[in-house]
C-alpha cells in the first residue's frame, strides 16, 4: 500500500522552486514546491499553496532539500501588506501564482476588512453597488423588498402569498376565488367562460368533448374497446387499433396536408372548413370497419328519416362500402375510414391524405363538389406532395392500386398504368401520338358509372394536368378553384366551364400550355 502511494506522488509530482521532498526508496521526489515546517514525531509537515499543513511518514523520505520558494515570499509579502491596494496585489500574485482559491478569496476578505469601500475587494467577492453603499446581492434584494413593501403599504395594499392586493383582493383570494374578465369567480365559473366542460372527473374545452365522445362511442360501435385509441391535433382526430406510433404518424402527415392547403388556399386558415375536427378511422381489418359503417347507416336511417327511394340507394352505397376498405363523407359529419391489410402502411397514409384531400376540395368556400376531375387531380397532387405515394383507382385496372415506393398489389401486373411512377412517361406517348384524354370531355365523368367512370388515363392527365396549373401560376389556380366552387350553377361542370372562361380562355388553351409542359419533359416553358 505504501509503494503505491509513494508512487501515484511519484508520477504527480511537480519541480516548482520550493522545497523538495525525496523518496527513501528509489530517491525520486515525492513532491516539491512546499514548505516544510517541521520535522518531528515519526513524520515530515509541511505547507502547499492552500496553506494547509500536510504530512508524510517520516519513515518514507529520505531527504529533504530547502530551497525558498513562493510560500516564502507570500509570507513576507502578506506581513508587509498593511493596506487594501497591498493586499489586493498579493491577491492577484498569488493567483498568478497557482495558490489555491481559497487563499485568495481570504486575501479579498482581508482587504475589505482594511477598506469597506475598496472596489477591486467588493467586486472581487461579488458584491453589487446600490443607494451608494457596497452589499451582497441578497442584501441589495431584501432591501428592495423593503422599499416596495413600505411604497405598496402606503398604497393600502396587503400581502398575499407573492402578490400585493387590495384587502378586498385577499379576502376573496382567500376563499378560492380568481378574477377574471374583471369579476371574481371560482374556478369552475373561469372555466365556463374559457369554453371548457367536465368530462369525466377533467377538464376538456368544448370543442374536443364531441371528439372524446366520439372515441368512447367508437370502442363500441367498432366492437374494439380499449383497442381504440386517438390521436388529436387542431385539425384531426385519428382513431383506429394501430399502433398509437402510426396513428401519431396519420395524424401529422394530415396536418402537413392541412398546412399545405392552406399554403395553397390561404383564406381557408380563416374558416372552420373541417367544422372542428375531420374523424379519420385506420384499422387493421375490415373488422371493425364494416361494423363502423353498419352503425353509422343505422344511426343515419333512424336519424333522418330517409324516403324509400333515398333507403334504397344508402344501402346500395353500403355495400358497395362493405366491398372496399375506404370510405369518406363530408355530412353529416366529416369522416373517413381505412383498413391497412393487405396494403403497406405507407399505402394507408397515402390514402388517407387522398380522401383527405377530397374532403378539403369538397368542403372549401362551401359544401359543393367540384368536377371529379378536378377534385381528383388535386387529391392525387396533395397526395404525391405531402404522403410521396400515388395510389391509382379505376374501372381499367379492376380497382387495382399501387403505390409509388412500394411493390404492386394488383394481380394483373401487366397493366403498366399500375405503377403511377411510370404516369409521365405513359402520358408523353400519349401526347406525341395525340391520344392523351381530353379535359372538355374528362369534366363530365365521375368514379360511380360504368360507361362514364375516369379510367386510370384520366386520372394520371388529372393528377398532370392540376401539378402544371399550381406550378405555372398557383395564385390563378386557386382563384379558379374558388370559382369553380362558388359560380351560380348547381351544377358543377357549368361553374366550372364558366370559371376556366374567366382564368384560362378555354380548355382548349389549357390542353395547348400543358401539352407543350409534358413534351418539354414535364417542366414549366418560360
Amino acid at each position: 500500500m505504501i509503494r503505491a502511494v509513494l508512487l501515484v506522488f511519484v508520477f504527480s509530482v511537480s519541480l516548482a522552486h520550493g522545497d523538495v521532498l525525496y523518496a527513501k526508496q528509489g530517491g525520486r521526489p515525492i513532491v516539491s514546491g512546499v514548505k516544510v515546517v517541521d520535522r518531528s514525531g515519526g513524520k515530515v509537515t509541511y505547507l502547499d499553496k492552500a496553506l494547509k499543513k500536510r504530512s508524510f511518514p517520516d519513515s518514507m523520505i529520505g531527504r529533504v532539500e530547502v530551497r525558498r520558494c513562493d510560500i516564502d515570499v507570500y509570507q513576507d509579502r502578506f506581513a508587509k501588506a498593511e493596506d487594501a491596494p497591498a493586499v489586493m496585489a498579493l491577491a492577484a500574485w498569488a493567483h498568478e501564482k497557482g495558490f489555491h482559491k481559497e487563499v485568495i478569496h481570504a486575501l479579498h476578505e482581508r482587504a475589505l476588512d482594511l477598506d469597506p469601500e475598496n472596489e477591486a475587494a467588493n467586486l472581487a467577492l461579488g458584491r453589487v453597488r446600490y443607494d451608494g453603499a457596497w452589499m451582497t446581492p441578497a442584501q441589495r434584494d431584501a432591501r428592495k423588498a423593503e422599499e416596495e413593501a413600505a411604497v405598496m403599504r402606503a398604497k393600502g395594499l396587503v400581502r398575499y402569498k407573492d402578490e400585493w392586493v387590495t384587502p378586498e383582493d385577499k379576502r376573496n383570494l382567500e376563499k378560492g376565488l380568481r378574477k377574471y374578465k374583471g369579476r371574481w369567480m371560482t374556478e369552475e365559473q373561469i372555466k365556463a367562460e374559457q369554453g371548457f366542460v367536465k368530462y369525466e372527473g377533467r377538464w376538456v374545452k368544448k370543442d374536443t368533448l364531441e371528439v372524446l365522445r366520439l372515441t368512447d362511442r367508437a370502442k363500441k360501435e367498432t366492437g374494439l374497446g380499449d383497442r381504440l385509441h386517438l390521436v388529436q391535433s387542431d385539425h384531426y382526430a385519428v382513431l383506429g387499433d394501430l399502433a398509437e406510433a402510426q396513428l401519431a404518424t396519420l395524424d401529422k402527415t394530415m396536418e402537413r396536408l392541412f398546412a399545405e392547403w392552406v399554403r395553397l388556399f390561404p383564406d381557408a386558415a380563416q374558416s372552420d372548413i373541417l367544422e372542428g375536427k375531420h374523424r379519420l378511422y385506420a384499422f387493421r381489418k375490415n373488422g371493425p370497419y364494416r361494423k363502423l359503417i353498419r352503425v353509422r347507416f343505422d344511426r343515419q336511417k333512424a336519424e333522418e328519416g330517409w324516403s324509400a327511394a333515398f333507403l334504397k340507394s344508402e344501402q346500395r352505397r353500403m355495400k358497395l362500402r362493405m366491398r372496399e376498405t375506404s370510405f369518406w363523407d363530408v355530412q353529416p359529419r366529416i369522416v373517413s375510414a381505412h383498413v391497412l391489410m393487405p396494403d403497406p402502411f405507407e399505402g394507408l397514409k397515402a390514402h388517407c391524405v387522398h380522401f383527405g384531400a377530397n374532403i378539403l376540395a369538397t368542403r372549401y368556400e362551401r359544401l359543393r363538389f367540384p368536377t371529379w376531375w378536378l377534385n381528383e387531380g388535386i387529391a392525387y397532387y396533395f397526395e404525391k406532395k405531402v404522403a410521396g405515394a400515388i395510389q391509382t383507382y379505376s374501372a381499367d385496372t379492376g380497382g387495382a392500386g399501387r403505390y409509388a415506393d412500394q411493390g404492386p398489389v394488383a394481380a394483373d401486373q401487366a397493366n403498366p398504368w399500375l405503377d403511377a411512377s411510370k404516369w409521365n412517361d405513359l402520358l408523353l406517348g400519349l401526347v406525341r401520338g395525340g391520344r392523351d384524354p381530353k379535359l372538355d370531355r374528362m369534366k363530365t365523368k365521375n368514379l360511380f358509372e360504368a360507361k362514364n367512370r375516369l379510367t386510370a388515363k384520366d386520372l394520371a392527365k388529372s393528377l398532370s394536368v392540376v401539378t402544371f396549373l399550381i406550378r405555372d401560376d398557383p395564385k390563378t389556380f386557386a382563384a379558379f378553384f374558388r370559382d369553380a366552387k362558388l359560380g351560380g350553377s348547381r351544377d358543377p361542370v357549368e361553374r366550372e366551364v364558366s370559371a376556366v372562361l374567366k382564368h384560362y380562355s378555354s380548355y382548349a388553351k389549357i390542353e395547348q400550355r400543358w401539352r407543350a409542359y409534358a413534351l418539354n419533359g414535364f417542366h414549366l416553358v418560360r
